[in-house]
Formats: structure tokens, C-alpha cells, sequence
């Protein structure tokens, strides 16, 4: 008799018995876009654009349900899941199928990006161009255990340019994370990733008068406890994230060093759910970080600080056409120099799915985060052009639709407002974007995207517009 296995709905309750070797497949591919669709939200959603470099307090994540398909369907016709999106919907003649490993599966892809940036330099002024090539080779090794889980992930990223050799870039990253399932409703999480990365120009911690970007190293821990299942659930989580950054040519010759700026920012929330009705969950989360930093400053101090936040807010199980979660609260951020004040404000954001028809989705997201700063030499207190750090309010939507089956667009807007610290200064960056995806079979796909950026700064030299064109060649297996 062939194997069998119970397939978890997403209110980890069990589905009909199945055969096992039908639902691993379907698991493994979605789990696959599920990490897909997490990497491209904190890198592209959630993070300053251009400003990906800067250290930001750690997202923790929320328990995320098993996304397996509840029901087998019949021979060509594809299962449907709660919360299925356009960009998740399974397409099994384009998905990749990936290479068995024992308990695992292996899904590599590679991309070759070519592109056009109207201003590299980011400057509001004689604004220089250059073509970029793009290589992009990554990995998934994602576990089938019957229970728990424990995946690894890979990627690179070696960005060449034609007629400016010296700015070119090559950032990498490698991930760990898993569960330890302890009863069907509750569960240990932890990742852990080290990465290599640049902070772009045009960014407010990029300093002025480089030759090249600024490099630096990014590592990242964390782990938490999830009890969900319940009318009434709760998850703990416990983060940490360092950066240690490297001194950049200048312009002319001489090195500046970056090490002000290395830092470690330690985090730990607690979230309480309750159930008011079924799939509406009313919860509270009460977090607290601790930015240090290692050393002092070229004015002689440093901008170590704590930041709290008490929210309250409402999340809805995606088993609907629009779910999602918001929240409102309040945030504090205390410096341990009282000469360096203190910054209170209203804390907002959320990310709200709407599949609009089952060919068009709409997402929404929002987030307050506050940013370290870039200390360079002066005479006060409070150094360098992004002072002793900023609070981004991000506000960002896109839509997604399926033209073809194996033809899909996007189109994405971007809003985001910096409030510095210790300065006067404020910036206001825009951008919006289109892009196109074409699948040619289950091994290759190609695409293009289209981006223009404002950034309107209150900080003399520090405004600037940007468009960038891009075509994609990608396989994956």
C-alpha cells in the first residue's frame, strides 16, 4: 500500500488523508514561492530603496502557516489553497520540479540581468549613465521530513559595469532556517544568515567624496516560539543583527574608514492573539531593541539607543479574497546620552492581500523603522549627513496580474519619509515601476522591469531622480 500522509489546512487543523507522494510535490513548489515571495518583501517592500545597506531594527517574523494545497484535483486542473495569490498559483507545466536529495530538494536558478541607469552616482547634478550586466546565480535545499523543517538558502549577486569598472559590486548571502513541530498547533523557529552587501549611492548613509560603494558584513540570528490553533495563541521572539562595515577609496586617493558605523541591534516582542470571530485574530505585541554601537564616534560619542513599541491590531486568515493584518500604536527611541534627546511618534503598518479576481492581486504594505545613522568627522554631537540615525515611514503597493498563463505583469508604487535625528533635514522619496514575466517552460523565463526614483531632500545635494531598465534571461530546475 502506498504511503500516506494528513495534509495541514492553514488553521493547522488535518485534511483528508492523501497519497503522500502526490503532496510532497505541491508542498515542496509552494514552499519554494513562499520563500521567494518572503525575500523579495523584506528586500524590496519593507527596506529603504537604495538603502538596503543600512541597518535596520531585525523584522521578526510572524508564524507562517502551511501553505500545502487542501484538496487533490483532478488530472489537469490545478489545487487551490487558501490565500492562493496570481504570483503563487501553482503552474505545474512552468514550475520547476527541483532535484531529489534524500529528505530534501534542490531548486538552483541562475539570471542574467542587462540594464540601463540614467544616474549611478545618484547626484542632482550632470547625472552619469552606464550600462550594468547582472549575474545572479542562487539556490534552495528545502527539507520534506514529514515533520519539522530545515532549509537552506544561497544566492550571489555580481554586478558589472561597462564604462565604470571601479563601481563594480559583488554581494552574496547564505541562509539557514527551521521548525521543530511540537504539537500540531505550536512550534521553535529559528534562521540565522550571513551576508556580504553595499550600501547604494544615493542613500543618506552613503558618504560623500567615494570612489566606490561602501561595503560591510550583515549577520543575522533569530528564534522564537509560536502557539497558535487556539482561541487564544502567543509568540516570542528573540533577534539579533550586526554589521560591520569596511572603509571605502576616496575620490583622489586615501581610504575612509566606516568603522563608526559598525553596529549591533539586539530585539525581543512578545505578541498576544485572541480569536474575536473565526479568522479575525485581535492581538497586542510589545517589543523592545537595543542598538549598540562599537565604537565611538570621530566627534567622541556614540549614538547607542533603546526603541519601544506597543501595538495593537487586527489580522485576518487568509481564507478570503482580502486578508492580511494592520496595526497602530507607539514608538520611543531613548539615546543613552540624554544630550542626544529622544524621539516618540505614532507607530503604523501592516500588509493587507487582495486578490481582486482570481487573475489580479493587490498588495499593500506599510512599516515605521528606524535606520542607524553615518558618523563622519565634525565638530558636534551629531555627525554626518544622516545624523545619529532616521525614522522611514514606507508605504508600497503592487499589483499583480496574469495576462496569460504564462504572462505576468506588475505594476508597483513606492512612498517613503525620512525624519532625521539631531539634524535638519527631511526627505521624501517616490518611485514607481512596471515590470513583465514570461515563462517559456518550466526551465527557462524571461522579463524586463522599469523603474523611476525621486528623492526630494531638504539637505542641500541631496536630491535626485533615477530611471532604470532592465531585461532578464532566468533558468531554474
Amino acid at each position: 500500500m502506498a504511503a500516506m500522509s494528513l495534509a495541514r489546512k492553514f488553521d493547522g487543523s488535518l485534511s483528508a488523508v492523501v497519497p503522500d507522494q502526490a503532496v510532497r510535490p505541491n508542498i515542496i513548489l509552494q514552499r519554494l514561492k513562499c520563500c521567494f515571495a518572503t525575500l523579495c518583501l523584506l528586500m524590496v517592500g519593507l527596506l529603504p530603496l537604495g538603502a538596503v545597506a543600512q541597518v535596520t531594527e531585525p523584522l521578526l517574523p510572524n508564524a507562517v502557516p502551511p501553505s500545502a494545497p487542501q484538496v487533490l484535483a483532478p488530472p489537469g486542473e490545478e489545487p487551490v489553497y487558501a490565500g492562493q495569490t496570481v504570483t503563487s498559483r501553482l503552474r505545474r507545466e512552468f514550475d520547476p520540479i527541483g532535484l531529489r536529495l534524500g529528505d530534501f530538494f534542490w531548486f538552483p536558478r541562475g539570471e542574467l540581468d542587462e540594464s540601463y541607469n540614467s544616474n549611478i552616482f545618484a547626484t542632482n547634478t550632470s547625472p552619469t549613465y552606464d550600462f550594468l550586466t547582472a549575474v545572479q546565480p542562487s539556490f534552495d535545499l528545502l527539507s520534506v521530513f514529514p515533520r519539522n523543517a530545515l532549509n537552506l538558502h544561497g544566492s550571489s549577486l555580481l554586478q558589472i559595469y561597462a564604462d565604470h569598472p571601479a563601481q563594480n559590486t559583488q554581494d552574496g548571502a547564505v541562509s539557514v532556517d527551521g521548525t521543530l513541530d511540537v504539537t500540531a498547533g505550536s512550534s521553535f523557529y529559528g534562521s540565522a544568515q550571513a551576508a556580504h552587501q553595499h550600501i547604494s549611492y544615493g542613500s543618506p548613509n552613503s558618504p560623500g567624496n567615494i570612489a566606490q560603494p561602501v561595503t560591510y558584513w550583515d549577520y543575522i540570528a533569530r528564534a522564537g516560539y509560536v502557539q497558535g490553533g487556539r482561541r487564544f495563541s502567543y509568540q516570542v521572539d528573540l533577534g539579533v543583527e550586526a554589521a560591520q562595515y569596511n572603509a571605502a577609496p576616496l575620490v583622489g586617493g586615501g581610504v575612509s574608514p566606516q568603522s563608526s558605523q559598525d553596529t549591533s541591534i539586539s530585539q525581543a516582542a512578545v505578541r498576544g492573539s485572541y480569536e474575536i470571530v473565526p479568522d479575525y485574530l485581535g492581538y497586542i505585541r510589545v517589543s523592545g531593541n537595543l542598538y549598540n554601537y562599537w565604537h565611538t564616534s570621530p566627534g567622541g560619542t556614540r549614538a547607542n539607543s533603546t526603541v519601544y513599541r506597543v501595538d495593537g491590531g487586527l489580522q485576518i486568515l487568509p481564507r478570503h479574497i482580502f486578508y492580511g493584518e494592520v496595526y497602530a500604536g507607539y514608538l520611543v527611541q531613548n539615546f543613552a546620552l540624554s544630550s542626544l534627546g529622544s524621539t516618540t511618534a505614532p507607530d503604523y503598518g501592516g500588509r493587507l492581500v487582495w486578490n481582486l479576481t482570481p487573475l489580479t492581486t493587490l498588495t499593500f504594505t506599510g512599516l515605521r523603522a528606524f535606520n542607524t545613522g553615518t558618523p563622519s568627522t565634525g565638530t558636534t554631537a551629531i555627525l554626518g549627513s544622516a545624523g545619529n540615525g532616521y525614522l522611514a515611514s514606507i508605504v508600497t503597493v503592487s499589483g499583480d496580474h496574469e495576462l496569460l498563463r504564462n504572462l505576468l505583469l506588475n505594476v508597483n508604487a513606492y512612498f517613503e519619509n525620512d525624519s532625521f535625528q539631531g539634524i535638519s533635514r527631511t526627505d521624501n522619496v517616490f518611485n514607481v515601476g512596471a515590470g513583465v514575466k514570461y515563462l517559456v517552460n518550466r526551465n527557462f523565463f524571461l522579463g524586463g522591469t522599469y523603474s523611476y526614483q525621486q528623492r526630494s531632500s531638504s539637505l542641500a545635494g541631496g536630491s535626485y531622480t533615477q530611471n532604470i531598465v532592465m531585461l532578464r534571461l532566468g533558468t531554474q530546475f
